[in-house]
């Protein structure tokens, strides 16, 4: 169990965007330079920061997010586009070369040709219809984006607070240990236990340490993470994040688990809508077939000779008739019709796990919190340390107290961790992401 655990987090670790180093403070969090245009705020202004707000800051300020966003408009540019009609043409020609003034066949000519396409199958409005439809997809897709990022975003937050967490017990059983050290020595000095037990206490010592070191390791690793995703740079200026990682269950957060519908998720509504958007494109190219009309206006002047004329002209859909392209959107929309399937049972396995699994860590922590079970092992870790410190207990049974009691620690903060993972992969399966859902 912890074997696979340990695999989970440092996937997360490995995987995630990453966030700069922390300094020797166990609050300090992120460095931050200020950003263009910013670099008369005060660095205040960064601290002090709960997910919120550092989610806040991220989609307003990321520029991995920001360039992500300019799809929208550029979409909308396409629309723009597929609106305008079709521009006139304008001729004018003059044939001089071998004239004779005293010929009245070779006087110099002189023409204006002035030609306007007109639209006779719908063309343009069907293609507006269908830059509009690929806009909406657009904009589904970012939606999908903001999702993934929020929880990458929310995965690294949670991961710095449980690593966070372990860095303060081991710190405070490494100051218990010293102390004990301390203690220890200076009664095998005296005779009074063997020196045996105060090698027995450095090893445990050492163990812890080297703990220690480790999570910290890892949290600096994570703050990596952090801040590329909430799109800071490095500075002098520090940024604390406010929140220890305690259990809140999901009926406290107002979550319900079975509040949900498939069809919300933005993915398949990008989907749904691309499908929709290739329909249109079989329209869209039926009517292109239909070549557009061009009326033509001209005037001649030849010498004393002036003509005015009009014509209509157009290209005869003999041959090529979109046949191949109108072939080629149908089988496009079955394609987007069996994604839209294979996305929907993708999303209801995912959304079926996620629960599962939310249920299975809440249900574990709760009965945590029903038993009391922190607080308990500690009275236990602490009545142990004072009778080993009063002689009246052995090294063998102090030790195990001890080790009870920090494997219980591991085992709350890792499955407290695992269950803000498992909340966040379902607010994610569901698509409720933004921070009016929190």
């Amino acid at each position: 169990m912890m074997k696979k655990t340990f695999l989970h987090f440092c996937l997360i670790v490995l995987l995630s965007f990453a966030l700069g180093a922390t300094d020797d403070s166990d609050d300090r969090m992120i460095s931050n330079s200020p950003l263009p245009g910013e670099e008369g705020i005060s660095p205040d202004f960064y601290a002090d920061w709960n997910l919120n707000e550092l989610e806040e800051f991220a989609v307003s300020s990321n520029p991995l997010y920001l360039r992500e966003k300019q799809n929208i408009g550029m979409a909308r540019g396409d629309i723009i586009t597929a609106s305008l009609y079709y521009n006139p043409i304008l001729n004018m020609q003059q044939q001089f070369i071998g004239a004779r003034a005293n010929a009245g066949t070779g006087l110099p000519e002189t023409s204006v040709i002035y030609n306007q396409p007109f639209d006779v199958s719908g063309v343009i409005p069907q293609r507006e219809k269908v830059a509009k439809q690929e806009f909406m997809a657009t904009i589904a897709s970012f939606n999908d984006f903001d999702r993934l990022f929020r929880l990458r975003l929310r995965q690294n937050f949670w991961t710095y607070l449980y690593v966070t967490e372990q860095i303060h017990y081991q710190k405070e059983f490494l100051e218990n240990y010293q102390d004990l050290l301390d203690l220890t020595k200076l009664r095998a000095e005296k005779g009074d236990i063997s020196f045996l037990e105060y090698d027995r206490l450095t090893l445990e010592r050492i163990q812890i340490d080297r703990e220690y070191r480790n999570a910290r390791i890892l949290r600096e690793q994570v703050v990596k993470n952090l801040r590329v995703l909430i799109g800071i740079a490095d500075s002098k200026a520090p940024l604390k994040v406010k929140g220890r990682l305690k259990f809140i269950s999901t009926k406290e957060f107002g979550i319900d688990l079975t509040d949900f519908n498939v069809e919300n998720r933005p993915d398949l509504i990008a989907l749904k809508i691309r499908q929709q958007r290739e329909r249109m494109n079989i329209e869209l190219k039926k009517r292109e077939a239909i070549p557009a009309l061009t009326l033509g206006l001209e005037y001649l002047n030849k010498g004393t000779e002036h003509v005015t004329g009009v014509y209509a002209s157009t290209p005869l859909a003999v041959f090529d008739r979109k046949q191949g392209e109108i072939l080629k959107y149908e089988e496009s929309h079955k394609k987007f019709g069996f994604e839209v399937e294979a996305k929907r049972n993708e999303i209801i396995t995912e959304i079926s796990a996620a629960v599962k699994e939310l249920q299975a860590r809440e249900s574990q922590l709760l009965e945590y919190k029903q038993i009391n079970l922190l607080n308990k092992n500690k009275e236990v870790q602490e009545k142990s340390r004072l009778a080993y410190i009063r002689g009246a207990s052995n090294l063998v049974t102090f030790l195990e107290a001890e080790k009870n009691y920090l494997n219980v620690l591991r085992s709350y903060y890792e499955i407290t961790y695992l269950y803000y993972n498992a909340l966040e992969a379902f607010r994610a399966s569901v698509g409720k992401m933004d921070s009016s859902d929190l």
